[in-house]
């Protein structure tokens, strides 16, 4: 009883799991299939991380270091020093040392403060580029998304008319048989057939491709029978102001922001090399324990421990104008990384007018296309039964098939135009 029943669970599990992998993918479950399989956005995940834990190590510049030192030494015999019959200095031949150091910068001319801010750019930027990433992703799994979604349409679209070319080959083949139609007329529509399904291997082969781009962007097997569930938003009474786009985009772009954290990167590199023209200050304090204690004399041979704190100060004096070399660079890098600033935003502003322009296009094309499909269908019906009754020739029914297929393929081209368009648009404000 208990292995039937066990049979039982695992074939419900392997069911509703095999039902899982079948069910059509949304665009949501793509997105997020494939922020969680990306190799791309895991490595500049590992970025962000190794970058933070870059600013908490020059962050512990900041505090006291304590540091611990042992040490020991055999020494080769030597004779005592001794005075009037007395040892000063006796052959002490095992030598013992222990030392505790504490130490803390008191002033360093902005270096540890600097480096500091430095870092924590480097972290910001570093997150920025991480969103961009996520962005870009974003925007090529959607592309692949419509794109298998167009191959999918424009395939049906071709079986549809395969299925109404061949009921147009039966009916001109009873037609001769009766001697209402010529074999010339059978074999233009047999023509009319064959191109069609050599287009119908293309489309498949589209399906194909197209479904092996997704499951690539995706993180997924290429072999995956990956099945999706697309739902089209059709344009709306909705206007788009160009300058807000614009603003929009440079206030959100992570590229902006990123290149605005590099230039802090760059202004702090200045602190840190303008700090060495100052002098550094540290504080110290030492405790050694050791046998023989080199501040005991005489020698003894047993564990003295002794002290000692104080102030050091370091200051270069002539460096060869290092100091000045240094500093003459990081502020042509700051110069630099500026430029590219006004770069960055003079892109983004080009990007987001081709965007909005392609996309008040896409959105025109839309409903002009599907009155060119009701247009097409309505020719196809009329000229279908003017055919029947002799009224019109067989080319035009062949000339309203293929009309028909080619405006049900701009209708979808269309549509995923303007889905693409939209994608482009939300990546290029980053919304």
């Amino acid at each position: 009883m208990k292995r039937v029943l066990t049979f039982i669970l695992v074939f419900l599990f392997a069911a509703a799991a095999g039902a899982q992998l079948d069910k059509p993918m949304t665009l949501d479950d793509c997105i997020r299939t494939g922020m969680e399989n990306s190799k791309t956005l895991k490595i500049s995940k590992y970025k962000v991380d190794a970058a933070e834990e870059k600013l908490k190590e020059v962050n512990t510049a900041f505090l006291p270091s304590l540091k611990f030192m042992g040490n020991y030494s055999r020494l080769s015999p030597v004779d005592p020093f001794v005075v009037m019959g007395i040892s000063i200095a006796p052959s002490i031949l095992d030598n013992y040392t222990t030392k505790l150091s504490l130490s803390q910068p008191l002033f360093t001319g902005g270096r540890i403060s600097g480096t500091s801010d430095m870092m924590e750019s480097n972290y910001e930027a570093a997150k920025s580029d991480y969103d961009k990433e996520k962005d870009q992703l974003v925007y090529d799994i959607k592309n692949a998304f419509w794109s298998y979604y167009k191959s999918i349409e424009n395939s049906k679209a071709i079986d549809e008319n395969i299925r109404m070319v061949e009921a147009h080959l039966k009916d001109i083949e009873n037609m001769m048989t009766l001697g209402l139609a010529t074999n010339n007329d059978v074999l233009r529509v047999k023509v009319q057939l064959s191109n069609t399904k050599l287009l119908q291997i293309d489309a498949q082969n589209n399906v194909e491709i197209s479904m092996i781009g997704l499951n690539n962007v995706m993180g997924l097997s290429v072999n995956r029978d990956t099945k999706i569930e697309a739902n089209p938003d059709l344009p709306k009474s909705q206007t788009w102001d160009l300058d807000k786009l614009i603003k929009e985009a440079i206030a959100n772009r992570p590229e902006i922001k990123a290149m605005e954290y590099r230039i802090k990167m760059n202004e702090s590199s200045i602190t840190v090399s303008n700090s060495y023209w100052y002098p550094m200050i540290t504080a110290g304090a030492n405790y050694t324990y050791a046998q023989p204690n080199s501040r005991i004399f005489p020698s003894v041979n047993q564990f003295k421990g002794t002290w000692d704190v104080g102030v050091t100060l370091t200051y270069d004096i002539w460096n060869w104008r290092l100091t000045s070399h240094q500093t003459a660079q990081n502020k042509l890098n700051l110069e630099q990384a500026r430029l590219s600033l006004g770069q960055i935003k003079d892109g983004i502003s080009l990007e987001v007018n081709q965007v909005y322009l392609g996309l008040v296009k896409a959105k025109e094309r839309i409903p002009v296309a599907n009155e060119t499909v009701s247009q097409a269908e309505e020719n196809y019906r009329v000229t279908s039964e003017k055919y029947k009754q002799g009224l019109v020739l067989n080319s035009d029914v062949i000339d309203a098939e293929t009309s028909l297929l080619q405006a049900k393929i701009n209708y979808t081209t269309s549509v995923v135009d303007y889905e693409l368009m939209i994608a482009r648009l939300e990546k290029s404000i980053s919304k």
